[in-house]
């Protein structure tokens, strides 16, 4: 408390006053019958109405004292103290003294004193006294009404003083403010001890009060309002409080107050966008400059809190600061955030549910603001949101120091996403974790495709960062980051090496290398940018497999949708798979491992063919439909005027192609064998192995048949065959009009159990086999004359007749043997030459029957 320098106003008027009056009686002698003086005019002193009398003690009565001299700015407490030293002078000289106006520059006075009552108004006090004198030296006064206007102080009581001794007491009841209650003071020397206790108030009278105080003490606003703004209650009673003041110093002696009060039914704010909380009832203490408070029974939010303790350090002092330590058992929810937001603190966790242990104590102190926040919160299994993503946990630990949250074996988990244990720092100022995590589970699944599925892989680099509502975390041995935003959220595999020891998916499909963005707003629709490389796929380029891809994927885990950035690829899922393929060829894959595709699978193709590309056999395709499902494989394709037809399933196989042209038959045969023509197959069997089979051909050349080429050079190498030969037949190849190659396989051979070839220039027939083992060929042929030689002699009457036999052509047997990539031609000619002449003798003793035909 800070008091201006004490005048000695009081005292001066009493010393001058005597002086005055000693002086008059000096001049005028006796002053028994009393003197009236209607003015008195002294250099300093002006005097109007002055009457004085002397019956044992004086009796003076004054209309208007002036006394031209400027004092101080007295108080209350300056002239109380003053008038209460000076009561000795009264009683001992004047038995009544009336001042009506006395005005001391600028101070006015008003004193009546008579006996034993003593009036007294100025401009800081008014007071009504009882006086009663003990001796010389010791007298009670009863206050019956004392004002202290700067203090706005009233007091009433009695007060006994020893001017020899120097003490003064007093007892009695205050009203400061509408606030009531009872005093006691001692004065010795000039050191004032007082105790107050008070009548039950409410927080209007206290704001009164305190808005005072903070006038006349050092008394920091953010302390004051803890007082009075920020703790509100119903009620309030001052039980006590006591101290110690020097009225001539007047130093307070902070550290020797001390107080003691309660706060019922009170609300506690801690920051204007803070939800309050609820106090029953506070026990408040001041000592040794700290203001405690004992919060008991408090609820925030509908929440109990276990343990609240508070105080204020350096209440009067300098350093002034409030702590706050919590204890309580409730959700770690956004009501409590808010009050650690307002001391500018951020824990990423808000509990929705279950219950947290936790300790907070909060050490703030004011000018200059600093902010000492340490706490514990043990986590049980709840429910929770990390920067607004919903989780879970089932235990862990974290612990709050100023900024920096320590994270210990805090268990994280959302729905089957992820399962991890956390431990490390998170730095509250940075937003940023950084540590180890122990992934217990980590998985990818969509539509029951698992990207990725780790278990129990400990010790793994993390951190995290937070920003705004976007919280980072990456995983640098695995080069994958998460990131978790309120509409976004991703997981991004920057090298899909890193974790193909950990994916079923690529482990499945062959992958190793690549990256993979996934986003996802709500966890159930998932948006992925894939970038594979080097991969195994039964896709071609023309006849180079296609390795690399760039696919966007979308899928709600229910259906699913994704294409190649270049759309030559693409691909639904709804129960069923839909997969759209073009301008790329599909290689047939080779096996004899059942099919046993379990969901249905159709694959439409556009200028897209199907190759085997072990035996390079080709079906020719502008569009195709390509169905498996089970055990059944189905292909429908067509390419101009052609079509092919498969069917594969248990314990069936079959083919039906018609209108092929040459481009496609020799693709499927994987040679060059027809030029022009129409070509239809037709297969049936039980499998791939064991079938049977037509294959027909119309108006085609056949050239580079193997065993075709050997023949000819056989025929032009052997004069006696020259009659087969024909220009046509070497140039052109060999032309069939219609023909066909009846057949039946196993897993061994090839029986082919019919060879018709009728041509232009001559006709082919016959049987054999081709066993697939040792690629060997077996055939045994017959080729009769060519057609053009024939009609040439049929010309000569009777002649041709004899030479030709019945159906005009001659004819010579061959056998094809050896290997198919080069076979053997054996000719019967020394046996045709033999036959020849018998056949011609009995075609010519047969001639007389074929002149009557």
């Amino acid at each position: 408390m800070i008091i201006k320098a004490t005048s000695h106003t009081i005292r001066n008027i009493w010393i001058l006053l005597l002086f005055i009056v000693l002086s008059v009686v000096a001049l005028i002698g006796t002053l028994v019958n009393g003197i009236s003086i209607d003015n008195l005019t002294l250099p300093t002193i002006k005097i109007d109405q002055l009457y004085i009398k002397l019956d044992k003690k004086l009796i003076v009565n004054i209309q208007t004292l002036e006394i031209k001299k400027d004092t101080q700015n007295d108080t209350s407490l300056e002239e109380s103290t003053t008038i209460i030293k000076n009561f000795p002078y009264l009683n001992q000289f004047f038995s009544h003294i009336v001042i009506q106006n006395m005005i001391y520059n600028n101070e006015t006075f008003k004193l009546d004193y008579e006996g034993e009552t003593f009036k007294l108004e100025s401009n800081h006090l008014n007071v009504n006294l009882i006086i009663t004198p003990f001796d010389k030296w010791s007298l009670d006064l009863e206050i019956q009404e004392a004002y202290l206007k700067d203090y706005a102080l009233h007091v009433k009581g009695k007060t006994h003083i020893d001017l020899k001794a120097k003490t003064y007491s007093f007892e009695g009841e205050f009203e400061t403010f509408g606030l009531k209650g009872i005093a006691i003071f001692d004065l010795k020397d000039k050191l004032l001890t007082y105790h107050l206790q008070s009548e039950t108030f409410t927080n209007k009278e206290l704001t009164d009060l305190m808005n005072f105080i903070v006038t006349q003490v050092e008394l920091d606003p953010i302390a004051k309002d803890w007082i009075d703004k920020n703790i509100v209650g119903q009620e309030y009673i001052l039980h006590y409080f006591e101290g110690q003041f020097n009225i001539e110093t007047f130093d307070y002696f902070p550290l020797k107050m001390h107080g003691q009060a309660t706060v019922k039914d009170a609300i506690v704010s801690f920051e204007p966008s803070v939800p309050p909380a609820h106090v029953n009832e506070i026990g408040i203490e001041f000592k040794n400059d700290t203001l405690l408070f004992d919060v008991r029974e408090p609820t925030y939010e509908k929440k109990t809190v276990d343990k609240a303790d508070v105080y204020i350090y350096n209440l009067i002092g300098k350093g002034t600061g409030i702590v706050v330590d919590l204890t309580a058992t409730s959700k770690l929810d956004e009501p409590i955030h808010k009050i650690l937001h307002a001391f500018k603190i951020d824990v990423p966790i808000t509990q929705t549910s279950g219950k947290t242990d936790a300790k907070v104590r909060l050490d703030i102190r004011f000018l200059p603001f600093d902010i000492n926040a340490t706490g514990k919160f043990k986590l049980s299994p709840s429910e929770f949101t990390l920067s607004g993503v919903p989780m879970s946990t089932k235990a862990g630990e974290v612990r709050l120091d100023n900024f920096a949250i320590t994270l210990d074996h805090a268990n994280l988990r959302y729905k089957n996403l992820f399962d991890i244990n956390a431990t490390g720092i998170f730095d509250a100022k940075k937003s940023r974790f950084d540590g180890f995590i122990d992934i217990n589970s980590l998985l990818l699944d969509f539509s029951g495709t698992k990207l990725l599925k780790i278990a129990n892989l400990v010790d793994q680099n993390a951190s995290f960062a937070i920003e705004n509502t976007t919280t980072k975390m990456l995983l640098p041995n695995l080069d994958t980051a998460i990131i978790f935003e309120k509409d976004n959220n991703q997981f991004i595999v920057n090298d899909l090496s890193k974790i193909a020891s950990y994916s079923p998916f690529m482990k499945d499909a062959s992958l190793t290398q690549g990256a993979v963005t996934v986003l996802t707003k709500d966890f159930e629709n998932f948006d992925a940018k894939i970038n594979l490389q080097n991969v195994t796929t039964p896709l071609l380029d023309n006849r180079e497999p296609v390795r690399d891809f760039e696919i966007a994927l979308t899928t709600n885990t229910q259906t699913l949708d994704a294409s190649t950035t270049n759309n030559k690829l693409s691909i639904h899922f709804d129960k069923d798979i839909t997969l759209h393929v073009k301008d790329l060829n599909i290689s047939i894959p080779q096996g004899d491992d059942p099919l046993d595709i379990p969901i249905k699978t159709t694959i439409f193709g556009e200028n897209s063919s199907l190759i085997d590309m072990d035996n390079n056999r080709t079906v020719l395709s502008e569009r195709y439909t390509l169905t498996l499902y089970k055990d059944r494989a189905h292909l429908n394709s067509k390419r101009g005027q052609s079509s092919f037809e498969y069917e594969e399933k248990k314990g069936s196989y079959g083919i039906q192609a018609s209108a092929l042209d040459a481009e496609a038959a020799n693709a499927l045969l994987n040679r060059h064998y027809f030029y022009q023509g129409d070509f239809s197959l037709s297969i049936e069997g039980k499998d791939s192995h064991t079938m049977q089979g037509t294959f027909i051909m119309r108006k085609t050349f056949i050239k580079d048949l193997k065993f075709f080429n050997n023949l000819m050079a056989t025929i032009n190498a052997i004069p006696s065959l020259l009659v087969f030969n024909d220009p046509n037949f070497n140039t052109e190849g060999y032309f069939v009009d219609n023909g066909y190659v009846e057949f039946n396989q196993t897993k061994e051979a090839m029986h082919i159990k019919e060879v018709q070839l009728r041509g232009k220039s001559a006709d082919i027939m016959g049987a054999g086999m081709v066993n697939l083992t040792n690629s060997t060929l077996d055939l045994k042929l017959q080729i009769k004359t060519l057609k053009t030689f024939s009609s040439a002699i049929d010309m000569i009457p009777l002649v041709g007749g004899i030479i030709l036999g019945e159906d005009k052509r001659i004819a010579t047997n061959v056998d094809v043997i050896g290997s198919t990539t080069d076979p053997k031609i054996e000719t019967h000619l020394i046996m045709d030459t033999l036959k020849t002449p018998v056949n011609i003798i009995k075609r010519t003793l047969e001639l007389p029957l074929e002149l009557f035909k």
